[in-house]
């Protein structure tokens, strides 16, 4: 729904909305008076995300330890989502700028600069890794940006170097 930003332009694996692409609203949205889906244009040229991967599979992601005043101390294996990656993500930001001694801005500007000069996956200091291999039903893995993983891993040491030779 958003214009594709400054960042993301020249970008290979960057990819336009295809013809009949639908956003599905969630029922408490519908529930307010907003129609139930958004049609966008085809060939539009939107915002692509994800920007980076992290592990949100409930497969191989976290195991969750808990303790309750009902039934005591408990461990359920299988959680993941957007609601583990997107604190761990939050924590490794508040690292980076302790590390840099600096605001950090957006992130997204620096990450996607490393790929566009073709610094993003070179050598064994590259602060991204490429998802290249594997597939999420829809999308398939890819030396680049690709829809389904973004620009790949981050190697967070190697990105707060990058970084840290900016400020």
């Amino acid at each position: 729904m958003f214009e594709q930003p400054l960042y993301q332009w020249f970008i290979p694996g960057i990819q336009r909305s295809q013809p009949g692409q639908v956003w599905e609203v969630g029922s408490g949205i519908v529930a307010l008076g907003y129609p139930p889906y958004y049609a966008l244009p085809a060939y539009y040229p939107g915002r692509n995300v994800p920007d980076i991967s992290f592990n949100a599979d409930p497969e191989t992601g976290y195991v969750a330890y808990y303790t309750s005043s009902s039934s005591g101390f408990g461990i359920e294996p299988g959680w993941g989502g957007t609601s583990f990656v997107g604190p761990q993500l939050n924590g490794v930001s508040a690292l980076l700028g302790q590390y840099t001694h600096g605001r950090l801005g957006l992130l997204s500007v620096p990450l996607y600069g490393l790929d566009l000069f073709g610094q993003a996956y070179r050598g064994k200091q590259a602060p991204l890794h490429a998802i290249a291999y594997g597939d999420n039903w829809f999308y398939y893995g890819s030396n680049g940006y690709n829809p389904g993983a973004g620009l790949g891993t981050l190697d967070v040491t190697n990105f707060a170097d990058i970084l840290r030779g900016q400020f």
